[in-house]
């Protein structure tokens, strides 16, 4: 009578290592701190990292074995991100070579520009002082700014009233009129 209260999914096996006491796990430790190395070292082996406290204390009290740990790390969406990422390195490195080879021609321009704009600036400074000694020099209308008396031509005055040049008469359209025949 020994079984009797006990329902039979719950009679226990005797075979099973971890009814006496005993874990099938690590069979070489008695205590479930001494898997806490190996559970990490699977870890950073499968996955590159340390465990969680949540899942050291998990696989620690475990009765998974040392393989069934690495396979169920191995299937792991983690894992399998991990190995993407991985294939995908090479193509990022050479992205990153790219871009910083871009990087590098972009600055180069910058610093042309700029020495370009300095270069124009200062033939933009000479011209000006070049204009300066012209009007200096020169008493002309469009050089010097001031209103010249010509009899031919209109020019306008800062109070923009206008000069205008005399009247031609007769005589003098005929005499330019027998100046073209005779061309």
């Amino acid at each position: 009578m020994k079984n009797v209260d006990v329902p039979l999914w719950d009679k226990g096996d005797s075979t099973d290592s971890f009814s006496k006491g005993g874990s099938s796990m690590f069979p070489d430790f008695d205590t479930d701190e001494d898997k806490s190395p190996i559970i990490e070292k699977i870890f950073d082996m499968v996955l590159s990292r340390k465990p969680t406290s949540r899942e050291l204390s998990y696989y620690r009290y475990s009765v998974l074995k040392k393989e069934s740990i690495i396979n169920k790390l191995l299937n792991s969406q983690e894992h399998k991100e991990l190995v993407s990422k991985g294939r995908e390195y090479p193509i990022l490195e050479e992205n990153e070579r790219i871009a910083k080879s871009t990087i590098l021609k972009l600055k180069h321009n910058i610093e042309d520009i700029s020495q370009e704009h300095e270069d124009l600036r200062e033939l933009l400074i000479e011209k000006n002082k070049m204009i300066e000694s012209l009007r200096e020099e020169k008493t002309a209308p469009f050089i010097s700014g001031e209103t010249p008396n010509d009899k031919y031509n209109v020019y306008y005055n800062s109070e923009e009233d206008v000069i205008k040049a005399p009247k031609r008469t007769f005589l003098d359209k005929l005499a330019d009129f027998i100046k073209k025949l005779h061309l």
